[in-house]
């Protein structure tokens, strides 16, 4: 099967891409992705490591439920322009968002290695649409700890600049659909009109 995946985007990548967007296991794959690291940031960081999420950190788990939810909505029927649509609406405004809030982190983290004060408040959250998920889940969403606070690094890269790579995975798999989405768009356009049978 995977060899056959690689085969067909050797042959015609942008087409390949278009088709696959068209399944819903793709939107399954990159919404699961985002559910997973949801939860793995609670049950691992949270609940094993004991690292308490700050501000920022519930917000970044925020956008990653965006992700899932918008894959969710474009997986209803991937076929239809206004599901794809609005799949690709949720999540790219959630990767961007999220992106935003992960660099916000990043510069209270460096600002923490010279002893200067990061803004971030621990007791409340003030998330996207006044959403109040820190008392809808508060075991997910509540902020406990001031940001920067948690030490945590893997391979010498704290939390924030690993977020920056899942971030940048994300944004990359939508680019390269959308992209192949507006080059199939344009290829339908440019085909010339079939002549009728003589």
């Amino acid at each position: 099967m995977l060899k056959k995946m690689a085969n067909d985007l050797k042959a015609d990548f942008w087409g390949t891409l278009l088709r696959w967007q068209s399944l819903r296991p793709v939107w399954f794959l990159g919404g699961g992705a985002a559910l997973f690291l949801e939860i793995f940031s609670w049950a691992f960081f949270q609940r094993y490591l004991g690292l308490q999420p700050c501000e920022l950190c519930v917000y970044i788990r925020f956008s990653m439920l965006a992700v899932f939810c918008g894959a969710m909505f474009a997986a209803i029927s991937p076929r239809r322009p206004l599901f794809r649509l609005g799949g690709y609406f949720v999540t790219v405004w959630a990767v961007i968002q999220g992106f935003i809030w992960d660099l916000r982190l990043e510069i209270i983290n460096l600002r923490s290695l010279d002893d200067s004060p990061g803004v971030c408040a621990m007791a409340t959250a003030d998330f996207p649409f006044g959403l109040p998920l820190d008392r809808w889940l508060p075991s997910h969403f509540r902020p406990l700890a001031l940001c920067g606070e948690d030490g945590w690094s893997l391979f010498g890269l704290n939390m924030a600049e690993w977020l920056f790579f899942i971030y940048g995975l994300f944004a990359l798999g939508l680019g390269l659909m959308l992209l192949s989405w507006l080059i199939g768009r344009g290829r339908a356009g440019n085909q010339p009109p079939e002549l009728p049978a003589a």
